[in-house]
């Protein structure tokens, strides 16, 4: 196994506050180079590094991500308290655009950016689209736009955009019509759905699993034919597999 076929979902979660900056920071210290994080706009059409709508399990604060401009968003911590205590108590919110500048200081670094279905919702493709891709245009080479929500990712193909996967929780359909259109790099698949007598490299598209959490697990799915897998404990993962090269 090498290095790429390892990816850090929201960071190096297991020990960081998921989606922030030392969690990224943090992983690609321990040697990875693919991070993948989500999208939600603020009020003002500000895309941040978040996974929920609400704000209250990263934040402890009322409301959902859009009903704050990105001032007072700026203002906030996710401590991630529930799960961590009081181990990162003055820890920021991440922009994008934070995430664009961490990419610009580490070159050998590609991120899997999930455009999150409660923010299309809530302002429309047009509006979130634009704002994810407008913002990660100084990186776009190692950029890749993921999504549950294909017409999304669609639509900024139709805007130019050319690195693409998607993602899934049940299984799908590798010859549907959106996938052929989008010619996806990878399909991130969860664990739970892929069926057990399948070798995933007889498949069309290149299949990423997650998510994984061990030596063994991994090594199930790479000989089951997946090209990579996302964990949350990426240093535990790089280091077992004794790729732990990072700084």
């Amino acid at each position: 196994m090498q290095v790429e076929n390892f990816v850090a979902h929201r960071g190096w979660r297991q020990h960081y506050p998921e989606n922030t900056l030392i969690a990224f920071e943090k992983a690609i210290q321990a040697g990875t180079v693919n991070i993948e994080l989500d999208v939600q706009l603020s009020a003002d059409h500000i895309p941040y590094v978040f996974h929920d709508a609400n704000l209250m399990r990263m934040c402890q604060r009322e409301g959902f991500i859009w009903d704050y401009p990105a001032a007072e968003l700026d203002t906030f911590f996710a401590t991630e308290s529930y799960r961590l205590g009081n181990a990162f108590p003055d820890n920021p919110m991440c922009r994008l655009s934070d995430i664009v500048a961490l990419l610009q200081t580490n070159p050998a670094v590609n991120a899997y950016v999930e455009i999150k279905e409660e923010s299309l919702t809530q302002f429309g493709e047009q509006i979130v689209v634009d704002a994810v891709i407008n913002t990660l245009r100084p990186v776009a080479s190692r950029s890749i736009l993921i999504s549950f929500e294909l017409s999304a990712l669609r639509l900024a193909l139709h805007e130019g955009w050319q690195r693409f996967g998607a993602v899934f929780d049940v299984w799908p359909d590798p010859q549907s019509a959106a996938l052929v259109e989008l010619q996806p790099e990878v399909l991130f698949c969860d664990r739970n759905c892929a069926p057990i007598d399948l070798h995933l490299s007889t498949l069309p598209w290149p299949i990423l699993i997650y998510e994984v959490g061990s030596k063994t697990e991994a090594e199930d799915w790479f000989s089951r034919g997946a090209v990579a897998v996302e964990t949350f404990l990426i240093g535990e993962l790089l280091k077992d597999f004794a790729l732990n090269t990072g700084k």
